[in-house]
């Protein structure tokens, strides 16, 4: 019964104005007062049942809302029909149902443009390190790996800027998410390499809603010079 809520309303209101004139229904004056009092049962009866069943469909429905609101838009609503609030959740079902599976395919097109990216590093003969945010990777490209030393290619991001000989690299990270900055010249340190002072070029990559996932960051070393040598 989708409108429940609607027509349990209409009832009480219904037996609330017959209850009014009772005595005129009935030659008794205690069958009166009888019907009467069994209208109040009813109708309080009533009002108790819309209000826990609304007290309790809403605190669910709020809660649900809550773990959306955070990030999350997993749903336990029932797909049972019974009333009005219940096709208010099941709507509000479905709406989570369809921005999770946006969710999903968003995270896979950030993974394919991540690898894209990486792909594309590789065949960059200037040294590009890759922040990816979304993997929590840096990775370097051989040019890159030369200026540090490195054979290792990947580090994870975390490690990498909350290392304390990085502490400038993390803040330059943060200055270019929040006011996109592009320059600076700035000390990296990467696990087993030694501390380079490099200049770096940041080139942000933006999803559709302008949150930046990715960076790509263009290194020079500490006297301007490309590693292949070129200015």
């Amino acid at each position: 019964m989708k409108n429940l809520y609607r027509n349990t309303l209409l009832v009480l209101i219904a037996i609330c104005f017959l209850s009014l004139p009772g005595d005129i229904f009935f030659s008794s004056g205690t069958a009166g007062r009888i019907f009467v009092t069994l209208a109040d049962g009813l109708i309080a009866a009533g009002l108790l049942f819309l209000f826990f069943s609304f007290s309790k469909k809403l605190s669910r429905i709020n809660k649900q809302l809550q773990i959306a609101s955070s990030g999350s838009f997993t749903t336990d609503f029932p797909e049972k029909i019974n009333d009005e609030l219940d096709m208010l959740t099941l709507k509000l079902s479905k709406l989570f149902k369809d921005m999770n599976n946006y969710d999903r395919l968003r995270a896979k097109n950030v993974t394919k443009s991540a690898k894209a990216y990486t792909a594309l590093s590789m065949k960059i003969s200037e040294p590009v390190i890759m922040a990816d945010f979304e993997e929590n990777t840096a990775v370097l490209n051989p040019p890159a790996q030369k200026i540090w030393n490195l054979e290792t290619r990947v580090f994870p991001l975390d490690v990498i800027i909350k290392h304390a000989q990085n502490i400038d690299f993390r803040k330059f990270l943060e200055r270019v998410v929040s006011s996109n900055e592009e320059n600076t010249k700035v000390s990296v340190y990467f696990p087993s390499a030694s501390r380079k002072e490099v200049t770096v070029k940041a080139v942000p990559i933006k999803t559709i809603d302008e949150k930046i996932t990715l960076i790509l960051l263009f290194v020079k070393n500490g006297n301007g010079k490309k590693e292949n040598g070129k200015t």
